[in-house]
């Protein structure tokens, strides 16, 4: 799988999952959510950091 096809699953994911809770279940679990997503970011922006790196590694000095 292609890192930015990981990138926008995840993205997708967290405005599902806050879609879901505010709509649905108004609000009851924003705290579980929160972490979630927080999760979900570190997430995210380790898998680009590291294909950052890579790249740079792979360019000629």
């Amino acid at each position: 799988m292609k890192p930015i096809n990981l990138l926008i699953i995840v993205i997708t994911l967290m405005h599902f999952s806050f879609i879901i809770n505010h709509s649905i279940f108004d609000s009851a679990y924003t705290g579980i959510i929160l972490m979630t997503n927080t999760i979900l970011f570190l997430v995210a922006m380790i898998t680009f950091a590291t294909v950052k790196n890579r790249e740079r590694k792979k360019q000629p000095a």
